[in-house]
């Protein structure tokens, strides 16, 4: 029992910690806004962990604490020095999960790489330079696909290459879709503006299909809580008493 408080404990406080944390909209300025300049050469803003829980220090302390009280409500003091390495360990496995901030960028990614994708095709087909169009969209789409086209339209305002910069960016899983699609059209020759609405065709059918499926989905998963909660309780009002009458009536 107060290990299970324990770990509802740390759950309460990992929530706590989540939606304690700043929208992602409030850690990057505005384009234009006096918090920080858009201009062609400008870098994307550093983001500060969002939440206790993605904090390196804060997550190993939060960790050891929980699993020193843990061992310590267990066992008393003889349990307290081996909460330390357990706490350790857990911070060691939470680091290598995605964090909720991790999870939201590439949901915010994935939702936004279409728009983004047909928004450099239009400018594209009204003669717009690709690395001028790249930052008209990065400033309309913003949030951390905008960043992320930042720090790629900066490096070629430096003077990059783009057809190396781009295949750099392919090792971006949410951004590899866009990079490879620039990368083979830059490499080939072939129409830009075309590929484009290609890619955007593509990546919003795969997300409706995706969302489809995490939909059917939900039915599944709820029925394991659903059985968890009911199968104990038919056994107890249903199955126990007759099994427990008929042993009764044997033995009258």
């Amino acid at each position: 029992m107060l290990g299970i408080c324990a770990c509802a404990t740390f759950a309460l406080v990992w929530c706590l910690a989540d939606r304690a944390a700043l929208p992602a909209s409030r850690l990057r300025p505005a384009a234009g806004s006096a918090d920080g300049p858009a201009g062609p050469g400008s870098a994307p803003s550093a983001e500060a962990p969002r939440s206790l829980i993605e904090a390196p220090g804060r997550r190993l302390a939060l960790c050891v604490t929980v699993c020193t009280a843990g061992a310590w409500l267990l066992g008393g003091s003889l349990l307290v020095v081996c909460g330390v390495p357990a706490g350790v360990a857990l911070s060691w496995w939470l680091g290598r999960l995605e964090s909720p901030s991790q999870a939201r960028d590439r949901e915010a990614i994935a939702r936004d790489l279409p728009l983004a994708a047909e928004l450099l095709a239009a400018c594209v087909f009204v003669g717009r330079p690709v690395d001028d169009g790249l930052r008209l969209v990065s400033r309309a789409v913003g949030g951390p696909l905008g960043s992320r086209l930042d720090t790629v339209t900066t490096r070629l305002a430096l003077g990059a290459d783009p057809l190396t910069e781009w295949r750099r960016a392919t090792a971006d899983a949410q951004l590899a879709p866009l990079a490879r699609t620039l990368a083979r059209t830059l490499a080939s020759g072939a129409p830009l503006g075309d590929a484009l609405t290609r890619l955007a065709e593509d990546r919003r059918r795969e997300r409706r299909t995706q969302t489809q499926l995490r939909a059917r989905n939900v039915g599944v998963k709820a029925a394991g809580p659903l059985a968890a909660c009911f199968l104990p309780a038919f056994m107890l009002i249903g199955i126990v008493p007759t099994i427990a009458g008929a042993f009764s009536r044997l033995v009258l």
